[in-house]
């Protein structure tokens, strides 16, 4: 018998996951996507939650693509385009930093855009061109439904406007780190020896009770902003994914421990009017960025801020019965400072009437079969379906689903520069919670 053709195979894939998504969309009653949108296409509202079926037959069509790309791309220019990218990175932060997308949106001809001088007239900068914008015409440029995402009230542009500074400048001290001169650094795995340490010329961890966020509150507050905005990537999926009043049923409130401005539990409170009370617990430098936070949101009488430091003993212990969850805290701490954490809350857990959710991604190996069922099969069962459930990887896709999972990725290698820790998987979960007296109960995968 003849090899299968990982190309063929793969763009059969890439076919059928296409044809489910404008199936969804049709059934939506919604347009397709344009790349000549200047305005944003309904699914990119951060409202908007993707059926099943559509949420899958999105992931496997960029895989494919991704995976596609790897097959037909040279190797020498993907090393260049990789160290070109800096240049992106930059030029989205700016484009963030001198509001490009509302001097756009201002011109009278928002399909039309504006010209390259009159943006540099009220940029106040030499003209210039970036990459997230549409060029209608010579030196003509418009926005794109990207771009939208880097408007001021949005929650990505606080990512980009205030996470990328932090990143490029710690990633850039990474190699210098890995490859320290003193042994005691580069081995290290404390908060104390990393590339940021390097980066910012301090000895100050990051974060903390004693760290770089607590001694300047405004780099508190900018980090739980960032923080905000790149939780909205998975908030949606965390709210009706998860069977939130099920578990809250009977119990005094959801406390979310390192929970910054509220984010989570401001969006829970939305999503849950019959859930009453929501405690978010953090440092005191982000309490007025909370407290600011939630009263925006108008839910003061439901949503509190109160001071904890997460290695010390829960202030809610004894004190009545509540879900305690950890979003995307553990993860920023090596596995002994974890279980430390871990153990203030068990305390709180040992007379059964309160539970723990713990909410981070579970990473899965990057391992290629040319095995699987096939995703026209696999989507078919999902279509119609309310309730999640993840399609396993066809032929030929990585088994973590290739670009997909590209954010926890980049973020496991942000961690190890930030705070010498990283993103898990599930048996260094299962790990670090047996430290702390734990155990994995059940594991919910969400969109």
């Amino acid at each position: 018998m003849a090899p299968v053709s990982e190309i063929s195979s793969l763009l059969e894939t890439l076919t059928s996951a296409i044809d489910v998504f404008k199936a969804e969309l049709a059934r939506q009653r919604l347009p397709e996507p344009s790349l000549f949108m200047s305005g944003p296409h309904p699914i990119d509202d951060v409202s908007y939650l993707p059926p099943p079926a559509m949420y899958e037959a999105r992931r496997l069509a960029l895989a494919s693509l991704n995976s596609l790309k790897l097959l037909l791309e040279n190797p020498v220019e993907t090393a260049a385009n990789t160290v070109r990218e800096s240049a992106e990175i930059q030029g989205v932060r700016l484009s963030a930093e001198i509001g490009l997308c509302e001097i756009l949106d201002s011109a009278p001809q928002r399909d039309v855009g504006e010209c390259v001088a009159v943006v540099a007239e009220k940029a106040k900068m030499h003209p210039m061109k970036l990459g997230w914008f549409r060029e209608t015409k010579p030196g003509y440029f418009a926005n794109t439904r990207r771009s939208h995402a880097l408007k001021k009230d949005t929650p990505s542009y606080c990512v980009v406007r205030y996470m990328y500074d932090w990143q490029y400048r710690t990633f850039g001290k990474l190699p210098e780190a890995l490859t320290h001169p003193d042994e005691s650094f580069r081995m290290a795995t404390d908060v104390t020896h990393t590339a940021w340490n390097l980066a910012y010329d301090t000895d100050l961890p990051f974060l903390g009770a004693e760290s770089w966020t607590a001694k300047y509150p405004d780099e508190a507050r900018k980090f739980a902003l960032g923080m905000g905005g790149l939780g909205v990537c998975s908030d949606n999926a965390v709210l009706h994914d998860f069977p939130w009043v099920e578990y809250v049923k009977g119990k005094d409130a959801v406390v979310d421990v390192g929970g910054g401005q509220g984010t989570l539990a401001c969006s829970l409170a939305a999503a849950h009017p019959e859930i009453k009370c929501f405690v978010v617990q953090d440092i005191p430098a982000v309490r007025e960025s909370a407290e600011k936070y939630i009263i925006s949101k108008g839910l003061s009488d439901r949503v509190t801020f109160e001071s904890q430091n997460f290695f010390e003993p829960n202030r809610r212990q004894g004190t009545g019965s509540y879900v305690f969850v950890l979003q995307k805290v553990l993860h920023d701490w090596n596995s002994e400072d974890s279980a430390k954490i871990l153990r203030q809350i068990r305390e709180c857990l040992l007379d059964g009437k309160s539970t723990l959710l713990i909410i981070d991604p579970l990473l899965s190996p990057a391992t290629l079969s040319s095995e699987g069922p096939n995703a026209k099969d696999s989507l078919a069962a999902l279509q119609g379906e309310g309730q999640y459930r993840p399609a396993p990887p066809p032929p030929y896709i990585p088994s973590g689903f290739g670009d997909n999972w590209m954010e926890a990725y980049t973020t496991n290698v942000f961690l190890i520069a930030l705070c010498n820790a990283f993103e898990r998987t599930y048996s260094s979960m299962e790990d670090m919670l047996s430290r702390a007296g734990m155990k994995i109960k059940k594991v919910n995968a969400t969109r």
